[in-house]
C-alpha cells in the first residue's frame, strides 16, 4: 500500500468518525476531534467512546468507563474498558469495521451507529445505579452474556472492591 492509498483510507476513516458517526451523539457527548473520542462525564463517571484505526485501514471502536472516585485513589481510574463489539452477541474475536472500501462504508457505518446506541449507552446507563451494577458485576462480571469474559480482568476488580458492599 502506498502513501497516497494510506492517506486515503486514513482520511476516510477520519471522515466517517467526524460527520457520520459522532453527529447523532453529540447532544449527550462532546467529540474531542484531536483524540478521536466521545466523551461524557456525570458526578461520579467519565464515559468514552474511542475510535482508532489499524494498519490495514480499518476502525476500531472502544469503550471506557473510568471512575472519579477510583482515581483519587489508585494513578488511573479506569474501571472498564473493551472493543465496543465485545459488549453486542455477535462477538466472535477481534473484529475490525472496514470502513476504507467504498461498498462496505455505510453499511459498516450504520452497523457503528446503531452498535452505539444498542450497546454502549445502553451500558453506560448501568452506571447509574452502581449499587446494583457493583452486585451484577461481583456475580458475573460487566458483560454477563460473554462468560469469564471479565472475571479475572484487573479493572473489573477494582470496581468490585470500591463499589461492592455485599459480604
Amino acid at each position: 500500500m502506498d502513501n497516497k492509498t494510506e492517506l486515503k483510507a486514513s482520511d476516510l476513516r477520519q471522515l466517517a468518525i467526524d460527520k457520520i458517526i459522532a453527529t447523532p451523539f453529540l447532544n449527550d457527548f462532546k467529540y474531542l476531534k484531536s483524540r478521536k473520542v466521545l466523551k461524557k462525564e456525570n458526578k461520579e463517571f467519565i464515559f468514552e467512546i474511542c475510535f482508532g484505526a489499524t494498519k490495514y485501514s480499518a476502525l476500531k471502536v472502544y469503550i471506557t468507563v473510568e471512575s472519579k472516585s477510583i482515581k483519587k485513589k489508585y494513578s488511573t481510574g479506569a474501571c472498564f474498558h473493551s472493543e465496543l463489539i465485545a459488549l453486542t452477541k455477535k462477538y466472535t474475536g477481534n473484529r475490525d469495521y472496514l470502513v476504507s472500501t467504498e461498498v462496505e462504508r455505510e453499511r459498516v457505518i450504520q452497523e457503528i451507529v446503531e452498535d452505539i446506541y444498542t450497546f454502549a449507552l445502553p451500558f453506560f446507563k448501568r452506571f447509574e445505579d452502581v449499587e446494583t451494577l457493583a452486585e451484577q458485576v461481583h456475580k458475573s462480571g460487566f458483560l454477563p452474556h460473554r462468560k469469564r469474559f471479565d472475571k479475572f480482568n484487573p479493572l473489573t476488580k477494582r470496581f468490585i472492591d470500591f463499589y461492592y458492599q455485599g459480604e
